[in-house]
């Protein structure tokens, strides 16, 4: 039964390797066709959430090339400067168990491509951690079982066994049957006995783990592949059209202005998206200092005063009281500059921004109240969402809809909460708490 079980957690833990891997290639293939070629190598080496965002998290992926070349690899690898083992090009899958960064034991499947730019051969891992645990519980309740049951029942040993058998033949055929393509479903643990339990639940954990970071991924890689895309289309077009025929110097100057701009446009998008991976996924290492609230309104509203004049809008900072917690001051001065930057963009002509800060129930309370546009229902529940931008009159402020997704980071990552009370065409109010110690 142990060997049976480990195979089936074998095999469950290929077939999701397949999948990734299959999934990369695709990808690969389709960015191959439209030309992105290069493009996607930066994305596949950023662009992860979840576990393949955390340094040495025992979830894997690597492309290399057929010179042995690393040319992508998941941010959990590349965040610690480690790698995979590679021995060469594998037409077929190959599957073996290696020991990966950090002396981690990791199921590893290895395949090769040809595509048109060459042969890319394409590794990912898992650990094999969680499985090695189940395997070991599963061991030890046969070891305290069956010596029990041949003291107790000599003749009722072979009932035991026989519905033993039974419903792990249940269990493991339950989990052939779940794929990558329906991750959602879960073995049943309702009526099963003490013994197979606790089996169940947590493969039931593992299956949600998993099924979470490929919704995860995929999504993550559409979003930032598509925000991307467009930044890159346009260095390509302004370069191929610069390229066409000799110009004169002021051309060339104005077609390398755009591609500067646009680079740097294209940069700054991926250091957010790398900000909000590292907060979200706790690699980023807040620094540890008193930080003094009130300070950093000042500073932001002497900041953004000259901003919100030039637009016409009136900015208030009704400060209380002295306010002192522990936590980033960084990264706390880039959240409210975020928001009151907001409140301003989103506000009418001879509008109004009021910045103000009190002490309740153990909190620092900080709310930025704006007489601007409102957010629809709908969106109000969305927009700490990556790459979530509300529709129709917010929607004409141009940007990658990534700031207030970095701004409830930061918050959390102190423990902190936000919340947002608004009305569409009255204005709204972010209300920000972070504990005092």
């Amino acid at each position: 039964m142990y060997y049976e079980l480990e195979g089936i957690a074998m095999d469950s833990i290929d077939s999701h390797l397949h999948s990734e891997v299959q999934f990369l290639a695709s990808f690969l293939r389709e960015e191959e066709k439209q030309g992105h070629w290069g493009d996607e190598l930066i994305e596949l080496s950023t662009a992860a959430v979840g576990e393949y965002a955390i340094s040495l998290s025992g979830h894997y992926y690597q492309l290399v090339s057929q010179n042995g070349k690393i040319i992508a690899r998941s941010p959990s690898l590349a965040i610690a400067g480690a790698s995979l083992p590679f021995k060469g090009e594998l037409p077929a899958p190959s599957y073996k168990i290696i020991i990966g960064p950090g002396n981690e034991p990791l199921r590893m499947m290895t395949q090769s491509f040809k595509l048109s730019a060459g042969t890319v051969t394409i590794q990912a891992a898992d650990t094999l951690k969680e499985t090695y645990y189940l395997l070991r519980s599963f061991n030890n309740i046969i070891l305290t079982i069956f010596p029990i049951a041949f003291i107790i029942l000599g003749v009722g040993i072979f009932m035991i066994t026989g519905w033993s058998f039974k419903a792990l033949n249940n269990f493991s055929r339950k989990i052939r049957q779940i794929t990558e393509k329906n991750l959602n479903e879960r073995v049943e643990s309702q009526g099963m006995e003490t013994e197979l339990k606790p089996l169940a639940e947590g493969f039931n954990i593992m299956l949600g783990h998993i099924e979470d970071a490929f919704a995860k991924q995929r999504q993550f890689l559409l979003d930032a592949s598509h925000e991307l895309r467009t930044p890159t289309s346009v260095i390509k077009s302004y370069c191929d059209v610069t390229l066409k025929k000799a110009r004169g110097e002021i051309e060339y100057k104005e077609a390398l202005t755009v591609i500067k701009d646009t680079s740097e446009k294209m940069a700054s998008l991926i250091q957010k998206i790398l900000d909000v991976a590292g907060l979200e996924s706790k690699e980023v290492l807040l620094k540890k200092e008193t930080v003094d609230i009130g300070s950093i309104l000042s500073n932001i509203y002497k900041l953004m005063l000259p901003i919100a004049e030039e637009n016409n809008i009136e900015i208030f900072l009704e400060d209380d009281k002295k306010i002192e917690l522990p936590g980033d001051k960084e990264r706390i001065t880039e959240l409210f500059i975020n928001l009151v930057d907001n409140a301003i963009k989103y506000n009418r002509k001879g509008g109004t921004v009021i910045i103000s800060s009190n002490i309740k129930n153990g909190f620092a309370v900080i709310t930025i109240a704006d007489t601007g546009i409102g957010i629809p229902e709908k969106d109000s529940s969305k927009i700490f969402d990556r790459f979530y931008r509300a529709d129709k009159s917010r929607g004409e402020v141009k940007g990658a809809g990534l700031g207030l997704s970095i701004v409830k980071a930061i918050i959390e990552a102190h423990k902190g909460t936000i919340e947002v009370a608004s009305t569409v065409g009255t204005g709204s109010a972010f209300k920000v708490m972070f504990p005092l110690a």
